[in-house]
């Protein structure tokens, strides 16, 4: 029996796509070839191991920069049964640690996915749902043709053995089914070698009474994802040459190649011409030892007589800002086509504050902010599928995140201050320094007038200024850690007493 022509292409698909989830994978963990512009170099630095050095490594910053403000504060439903078994979900999958791996492998790769179902004994009862990260390398969702918003189907693929023993397995995921199949030896377009599996004694072909593909596609756009850095790929190969030429260079600026010109003319008699370079090494020639007959000392203020050299200098080895200049301007480079702030890639430059730092993440802000929309829109369907599977029904999951950007500084809450003092309204002004809308509203549920948010606003915007200044006392060391975190313990428990005084005197 041959393949389907959904097998196929979905094959197809899958292999077709590994190698730029490969390549991907190479430039987030720095271990990317060098380019050479001849054959000849490659071999050069290739016998000083050059090519060894490992990889200063800018390019995994933007997938960091993004992964790491991926926070799920809360997964909650309309029910506090399923809220419960949530919380068991997590548990039994490990997901407070494989959820944010599984993230920062979706920006690092593009797509990922998540496969959720069921795991059953023996005499077939549940034991509990599975919920488990697939590689993009592995996995790959098929799209409908008329209706890309519907998965057709799902193919699942890995081999094992080797040799003449290789075996390729694929298993395609279907809304109502499942087929199982087997390509033994190596897999070669030109033959359909495909063949139904049943080797475990079930069935080659499984009912799925779920009615749903069970793989989650997490990815960073749509149809299919790209990676974050992936417009650093240029410049990080770049980076990569300049440095192992410039550490080419390093070993000839500390110790220069030399030369020295003889002079024909001069008449080369005497002990020099008696030297037979064949003549087995004479202890007595060691220049560092006591019985050299040398006259050339080591030694500040010598004078050196050569014997048959009219002239003597050294090769000048490559000026280092060649090769530093470009690299600062690549560094450069890869923030500006990533979006992703120059101060990630470079915290010892010029300090900028207020405005013009929410400028500069704004771009990254965005960027978050609408993988926070794609990831979660995934794991609510993800929960909401496994809970299905326990018997839950017509349940609305919710995805709570860690806003993307918050203001903290003493000049963002100024700026907050005069918003509301210009008429801005109090929780749109909020909102938009990065505060959830629900907390935003909690929050305001408790003022009463416009005079205690004032006061509130004006209290964080104080701390904020102090923590600051605080800050700067730590580093000049005119205080410690410990005295500031003291101090900033008595402080907060002073304003959260007078907030419930206030709260109490309402």
């Amino acid at each position: 029996m041959a393949g389907t022509d959904d097998l196929k292409y979905a094959y197809a698909e899958l292999c077709e796509h590994r190698p730029g989830y490969a390549k991907a994978e190479a430039y987030y963990d720095g271990d990317v070839d060098e380019i050479y512009a001849s054959d000849k170099v490659a071999k050069m630095l290739a016998k000083s191991h050059l090519n060894d050095l490992d990889e200063v490594n800018f390019a995994r910053i933007p997938v960091d920069a993004v992964a790491n403000r991926l926070h799920v504060t809360a997964i909650t439903t309309d029910s506090e049964a399923a809220d419960e078994e949530i919380s068991n979900l997590v548990l039994r999958n490990e997901l407070d640690e494989e959820g944010p791996a599984l993230q920062r492998r979706g920006c690092s790769q593009g797509d990922v996915y998540l496969m959720v179902w069921p795991e059953t004994d023996e005499a077939g009862d549940m034991l509990g749902v599975n919920m488990f990260v697939n590689s993009a390398a592995t996995v790959r969702v098929i799209y409908d043709e008329e209706n890309p918003l519907r998965k057709k189907l799902a193919i699942k693929s890995w081999t094992f053995g080797s040799g003449k023993e290789l075996v390729i397995r694929a298993d395609l995921w279907y809304a109502d089914r499942i087929e199982r199949w087997l390509w033994a030896g190596k897999h070669s377009g030109k033959q359909d070698k495909w063949e139904p599996w049943a080797g475990d004694g079930q069935e080659w072909k499984l009912d799925n009474p779920y009615g749903e593909v069970p793989f989650f596609h997490f990815r960073t756009s749509r149809p299919y994802g790209r990676p974050v850095h992936y417009a650093a790929y240029g410049a990080q190969s770049l980076i990569n040459k300049l440095i192992v030429s410039h550490a080419a260079t390093v070993d000839f600026q500390s110790l220069p190649q030399r030369y020295g010109l003889i002079d024909p003319t001069v008449d080369q008699s005497g002990m020099q011409s008696d030297f037979d370079p064949d003549f087995p090494e004479d202890a007595a020639g060691d220049p560092e030892g006591p019985l050299n007959p040398s006259q050339l000392r080591n030694d500040p203020g010598e004078l050196w007589m050569l014997q048959g050299l009219k002239g003597v200098g050294q090769f000048e080895a490559a000026n280092p800002e060649v090769y530093l200049k470009p690299l600062d301007r690549y560094i450069k480079a890869m923030s500006q086509v990533t979006g992703v702030p120059f101060t990630l890639f470079d915290s010892t430059g010029d300090a900028i504050s207020g405005e013009a730092r929410q400028e500069a993440k704004a771009e990254l802000t965005a960027m978050v902010e609408a993988i926070q929309r794609s990831f979660g829109g995934t794991w609510a369907a993800a929960y909401t599928f496994a809970l299905g599977i326990l018997g839950f029904d017509d349940v609305t999951v919710k995805i709570h995140w860690k806003p993307a950007d918050q203001v903290t500084s003493a000049e963002g809450w100024a700026t907050i201050e005069a918003k509301i003092r210009n008429g801005v309204p109090r929780e749109q002004a909020l909102v938009e320094a990065g505060y959830p809308p629900e907390i935003v509203k909690a929050w305001l549920a408790n003022l009463d007038d416009d005079a205690e948010l004032q006061r509130r606003v004006e209290l964080l915007a104080a701390l904020g200024d102090a923590i600051q200044k605080l800050g700067s006392g730590v580093a000049l060391g005119a205080v410690t850690g410990q005295q500031v975190a003291t101090i900033l313990d008595g402080v907060m428990a002073a304003a959260e007493h007078a907030d419930r005084e206030v709260t109490a005197g309402a």
